[in-house]
């Protein structure tokens, strides 16, 4: 089960980077998105992850790969800053230079991903859950720096300097 859902995962990742790299500005465009308004509603969107990720209980049923894609490959490891990201450096250096840099960042994801029960293993359920609630947190200062990014990018948000 953990195979397959890390092999989902890495095949959702590879479509996402490929689709922003190539097409995110039209994607961001025929929707009149801007990048900073994808920064804030990602931002949003991974504050409600980090909360629920916080207050989940240990024996919640997840159905079989139900979480490989959403929120392991997006919103986890490919979402909005991931996304701004592609569509700036691809137009700054290109999108096959891009593109290169984000398979091989994904080829490290997969296998940290694919290994993950040596963890397990070796730190046992009540580290993993602990980590796991510490990412939680870690997740909300993400999609706060995303907000805050994104605000302050809009003109909406005015921090001191």
């Amino acid at each position: 089960m953990i195979r397959q859902a890390v092999n989902k995962a890495s095949v959702a990742m590879v479509i996402l980077v490929t689709l922003f790299s190539l097409a995110g500005e039209l994607i961001l465009r025929a929707f009149n998105v801007s990048i900073e308004s994808l920064k804030v509603a990602g931002g949003i969107l991974l504050i409600v992850l980090a909360i629920n990720m916080l207050m989940a209980k240990e024996k919640e049923e997840v159905e079989k790969g139900d979480f490989a894609i959403v929120p392991i490959a997006t919103p986890l490891i490919i979402g909005p800053g991931t996304m701004s990201t592609l569509i700036v450096y691809s137009r700054v250096y290109g999108p096959l230079t891009t593109l290169i840099g984000a398979y091989i960042a994904i080829g490290l994801t997969y296998l940290i991903l694919r290994y993950s029960y040596v963890m397990f293993k070796y730190l046992g359920t009540s580290v993993l859950k602990g980590l796991g609630k510490f990412m939680s947190i870690i997740v909300a200062a993400i999609a706060v720096e995303l907000m805050v990014g994104g605000l302050k990018d809009l003109g909406l948000l005015l921090v001191g300097g």
